[in-house]
């Protein structure tokens, strides 16, 4: 089921434009994509690897990079930004 973001900028699905936090800590910034897929249904489960949980989101960047993000760190991106 699509996500709305703050903002109510449109839903997040495959598809959609987007603004995600990459990285992290002091090297992460906010970056424009677009979404590829939903793992709605595997998020959160550990699959026998704790220490590489599955991400909601997979998003390429318009940089070419592909990244995945839980929804703390996605939203619509705005029309401006599109």
């Amino acid at each position: 089921m699509p996500e709305t973001p703050k903002g109510n900028n449109g839903p997040i699905v495959p598809g959609a434009r987007v603004r995600v936090r990459a990285g992290s800590g002091a090297r992460s910034a906010w970056v424009l994509g677009v979404v590829v897929d939903d793992y709605a249904a595997e998020a959160g489960v550990s699959a026998g690897h704790e220490w590489a949980p599955v991400r909601r989101w997979a998003v390429a960047t318009d940089d070419g990079t592909l990244v995945f993000v839980d929804d703390g760190a996605i939203e619509a991106a705005p029309a401006a930004e599109s």
